[in-house]
């Protein structure tokens, strides 16, 4: 029998050993983690208006321009901090892509699916036009994020109460 540090060791315990340390990696394999309750703490109303849409706001608010009777105002951000904002109003959107996603809120339709992966999306082309500072990209991802909104808006949200105010030639939701 061959000898370690002084002591024989014996081939049948190494083997008890390998096999015990292999079943216990397969037990830890095996286990399912628990299902994690995550808090909803906002019906899909609030989750959107006060999350969604704020953070779209923000940048739709920050591209373009603006023609009045005084000329014609660029609506780009003019210092860091403003395209900071923009930037973080992108983060925003990724994960509320991320948020619809959750199991509460999700419906598990495939096109659900499909739209809030497209609100992430459109979220990473707003933050990516903001940290590179680029006006134009930011008013195309801004466009195309609202032509995402309306997809989704118009197979979820067939009743939503939508008024122009014609004096800021923006759509409000209204109760």
């Amino acid at each position: 029998m061959p000898k370690a540090g002084g002591r024989t060791v014996s081939a049948a315990w190494m083997i008890c050993v390998f096999l015990g340390l292999g079943a216990c990696q397969e037990a830890a394999e095996t286990k399912q983690p628990e299902p994690v309750a995550f808090d909803l703490g906002f019906d899909m109303k609030t989750l959107m208006t006060h999350v969604i849409e704020a953070a779209a706001e923000t940048a739709w608010d920050s591209a373009g321009e603006v023609v009045t009777a005084e000329g014609e105002k660029d609506l780009a951000p003019v210092d860091d901090e403003g395209w900071y904002h923009v930037e973080a109003a992108g983060a925003t959107l990724v994960e509320s892509g991320n948020l619809l996603l959750l199991p509460g809120r999700n419906p598990g339709k495939e096109d659900w699916t499909a739209f809030s992966k497209s609100l992430s999306m459109m979220g990473h082309r707003v933050k990516d036009a903001a940290k590179a500072r680029d006006r134009h990209a930011l008013f195309q991802a801004g466009a195309d994020l609202y032509s995402a909104c309306v997809a989704c808006h118009q197979v979820y949200a067939l009743n939503l109460p939508v008024k122009v105010d014609l004096n800021t030639n923006s759509d409000q939701v209204t109760d």
